[in-house]
């Protein structure tokens, strides 16, 4: 990789890192004391929920955005609404102001997120694409962890308002580097632009690749079972199996189990993405590393669907959180390939619309489940929903790929 790729690369995630800070410290902090921000308990779901349902439509009108406007303004936007909503969850008093800043996120987040891999992919070619998309995914997961790390200590120590305190001038910085690391960067070149321009935004739709629903569809199964299903019960299937193996009177760490199970998903995603980056550049070939993925996450549910005891809930959750990190990079790169320069944003929006819908309808049906036939069927679904992405991965696709610049 050059310096130069390097820089913006490492600017782009630090950038991203320190925009999510304010986002991740309401999930860290407002569960046990929802209070603090002047909301009820009852109101927390819509809270923490309102910024992914936003996303649901801001992901593709973001990256069409970015695909007609160029990559710079967009992304830059992003982050000023991130210093927005971080400034507003430090003064708002009460439920409106802070669903509004929420809201608020949800369009911040997408446009950083849709915009920095859309940057990241216009920057690489097929031989380089997999092991830069996964440098970037690894410096971002790098920055959460250390982000939640930080949260947490710091709402100990300072509390819910100070925290915040701390964080809107973090951002601000964050703001200040995006601006650095793009300030000289001509991420798509002007013809790209005049390109995506042409004929119109439902020719341009109209005229992408078939082959780009694989790569969506695996993404939203994924998530739809990993961010969705697992990750929102973990803490029931924890306490079930913990206090079902220590007994009615024997001390059970739920919580400290849970946060390191959370906490591996993080860590997993950090130290993956360039490993898999690089074996998916060095195959020349995105969709066996994708399904090396995808099998590793079909067995982690089949351990939670089928184990028994706190041993089956670790197993399981470390090998569902290998194969959603290999599959992060794998299907990024994979769909980069296929997507031409000009419409690359709106190609990277609607692979994270997949996500986002996996993520927003899991939870739902997982708990549904849990509460009529049992946790463990849930998962089973889990796997039976992976399962159903082996055939993707099986397809021969003879089509070229998108080289890149």
């Amino acid at each position: 990789m050059s310096p130069r790729r390097r820089t913006v690369v490492a600017g782009l995630a630090l950038a991203s890192s320190l925009a999510l800070i304010g986002d991740q410290m309401l999930y860290v902090f407002l569960p046990g004391q929802p209070g603090a921000a002047g909301i009820t308990a009852a109101a927390l779901g819509i809270i923490l929920s309102a910024n992914r349902f936003v996303r649901l439509a801001a992901n593709s009108l973001g990256g069409l955005l970015s695909d007609r406007i160029g990559r710079r303004r967009p992304y830059l936007l992003g982050m000023a609404l991130a210093l927005v909503s971080t400034t507003g969850y430090l003064v708002a008093p009460g439920f409106w102001t802070l669903l509004l800043c929420r809201v608020i996120w949800g369009i911040a987040f997408s446009l950083t997120s849709v915009g920095g891999v859309s940057i990241v992919l216009d920057l690489t070619s097929a031989q380089d694409r997999g092991a830069t998309v996964g440098a970037y995914r690894s410096l971002v997961q790098c920055g959460t962890l250390l982000g939640l790390l930080l949260s947490g200590v710091l709402t100990d120590l300072l509390g819910y308002r100070a925290t915040l305190a701390v964080y809107v001038p973090l951002t601000a910085i964050g703001c200040l580097v995006a601006l650095l690391t793009l300030r000289h960067l001509a991420p798509r070149a002007p013809d790209a632009v005049m390109a995506s321009r042409r004929g119109g935004t439902p020719a341009m739709l109209g005229s992408l690749d078939r082959r780009l629903l694989a790569p969506a569809a695996v993404n939203f199964a994924s998530h739809f079972a990993g961010s969705g299903i697992l990750m929102a019960t973990l803490g029931v299937h924890v306490r079930t199996e913990m206090t079902a193996s220590a007994g009615a009177g024997g001390f059970v760490p739920v919580a400290s189990l849970t946060g390191m199970l959370l906490a591996t998903r993080r860590l997993c995603g950090m130290i993956e993405a360039p490993l898999v980056g690089r074996l998916s550049d060095r195959l020349g070939r995105r969709r066996p590393v994708a399904a090396a993925g995808a099998l590793a996450s079909l067995a982690g549910f089949i351990v939670l669907a089928y184990g028994r005891g706190p041993a089956s809930v670790i197993a399981g959750v470390v090998l569902v959180s290998i194969g959603e990190g290999a599959l992060a990079t794998a299907l990024a790169a994979w769909a980069g390939d296929i997507a031409p320069a000009e419409s690359r944003g709106v190609v990277m929006g609607g692979m994270a619309t997949a996500a986002d819908l996996g993520a927003a309808l899991g939870p739902l049906v997982g708990y549904a489940m849990a509460g009529a036939i049992g946790l463990r069927w849930a998962y089973a679904l889990g796997a039976a929903v992976i399962l159903c992405t082996l055939p993707v991965f099986a397809t021969r696709q003879r089509a070229a790929v998108s080289r890149g610049p």
